[in-house]
């Protein structure tokens, strides 16, 4: 049994899932009015997303062909519906610019429950967890640009929380022989980017991933800059359980003695 502000019993471990208390709770919504001065300025908006995502979306964004192990549907006595669970929060960021033209660079934040089918049940390997993303749409060299500053950024960040973490080069899983060839393209590329910190004795989970998508968004949903262009995406995501479990494994389970820098304004 894990105590203090979150709390799992070996049922809650084996389903990747985790009860928040009240403090802890509160302790998170102070994490993303930090991160959203942090990472995000002035973005266009902040969105707080539903549990779900339009099945369609996932088909097009490619989710569904490249995660079909992590994607769960939503069904009605048995038959598939047109939703299905939402796999990270930046999904639902894309569709909301379908068909545009970007006169300038758009940023914007979300929050979302996501939920994945994890087939291990290792501390921090979370089932259904909440994430913090920073979602940018531009040229190319402006996302790359991005992208790496805001990975400076939560570096520096984290050190205050006193979670130490050095950034490594990472790749989603993607399914199957073909995805073990995009997997290590997407690391030759240098595409994804991750600040790991220890969520238990020995174990090591990311807690901040950066990506970049090239012009992969920009092409299925049909947006577009000012040259005509497909845009390119870049998103940065915070795994916000992740984060309370990093907490816990190196301060322990009172809130009160863990750093206050996170309450605090961030520095840019």
């Amino acid at each position: 049994m894990t105590t203090g502000p979150v709390r799992a019993g070996a049922d809650d471990v084996a389903r990747g899932t985790l009860l928040i208390g009240e403090a802890a709770e509160e302790f998170l919504a102070a994490v993303v009015r930090t991160l959203r001065r942090l990472c995000a300025g002035e973005a266009e908006r902040h969105l707080r997303a539903p549990p779900v995502l339009g099945a369609a979306v996932a088909e097009r964004a490619g989710y569904a062909a490249s995660f079909p192990h992590l994607l769960a549907a939503v069904s009605q006595g048995g038959a598939p519906t047109d939703l299905v669970l939402t796999p990270a929060a930046c999904y639902h960021a894309y569709p909301l610019f379908e068909g545009r033209v970007l006169a300038a660079p758009v940023e914007l934040t979300v929050v979302a429950d996501c939920f994945r089918q994890e087939a291990t049940a290792e501390p921090g390997r979370l089932r259904s967890f909440r994430m913090f993303e920073t979602v940018r749409l531009a040229g190319p060299g402006e996302c790359v640009a991005w992208r790496d500053d805001r990975l400076d950024r939560l570096t520096r960040w984290l050190g205050t929380l006193g979670l130490p973490a050095e950034a490594r080069p990472a790749n989603d899983p993607f399914w199957g022989r073909p995805g073990r060839l995009l997997a290590a393209a997407q690391r030759a590329d240098g595409l994804k980017w991750e600040l790991a910190a220890e969520v238990a004795p020995g174990v090591r989970q990311a807690v901040v991933s950066v990506n970049y998508h090239k012009d992969h968004f920009g092409a299925a949903f049909g947006i577009r800059t000012a040259d005509g262009a497909p845009a390119h995406t870049a998103c940065l995501g915070v795994g916000l359980e992740r984060l309370l479990l990093a907490l816990h494994h190196a301060h322990g389970p009172d809130p009160d003695r863990w750093p206050r820098f996170v309450h605090g304004p961030a520095a840019g």
